[in-house]
């Protein structure tokens, strides 16, 4: 099974409550399982983006967060899929911590988007409070290979 990381802490949202209940019911079941849970995806940015505009402006947090290639999450989910089941969940991440705010901005620098991103502490991601710890994994996370300025450069171009 796959999952947001931080689901957890973003009890708030409806979504993550199910989210939870679902991880519940799979750890409660006889069946072996591993559970793979990963920080919000690159390809998912502009969809930040989207939901927090107001006009032409951008509200986020500078919450940090660690997001990950859907190319590595996919590696990550192979590698699960094919393994032994642990019993337990796996975290994965991408290779770089930044506040949430700067990567939304680099990201519409980067697709020539004409808004600009205000730094909010007390804007919210998808309707939810977020903190450092929301979006970014604990200890032990496994680390995807692909960089958010690598990512950017593959994006094809309009």
């Amino acid at each position: 099974m796959w999952r947001t990381r931080g689901t957890d802490r973003l009890l708030e949202s409806g979504y993550f409550r199910a989210k939870m209940a679902q991880e519940n019911l799979i750890k409660a079941s006889k069946i072996p399982y591993t559970i793979v849970q990963s920080t919000q995806f690159y390809e998912f940015v502009g969809a930040i983006a989207q939901f927090s505009t107001v006009e032409q402006t951008v509200h986020l947090p500078p919450a940090l967060a660690q997001p990950i290639g859907a190319d590595d999450v996919a590696a990550a989910m192979a590698d699960v899929a094919v393994g032994t089941p642990v019993n337990g969940t796996i975290e994965i991440a991408g290779p770089e911590r930044i506040p949430l705010d700067k990567l939304v901005g680099r990201f519409l620098t980067a697709t020539h988007d004409p808004r600009k991103v205000v730094t909010d502490a007390h804007a919210r991601y998808f309707g939810i409070a977020v903190n450092d710890q929301s979006l970014t994994p604990g200890n032990n996370a496994r680390i995807g290979q692909t960089g958010f300025e690598d990512w950017l450069s593959s994006m094809p171009r309009k």
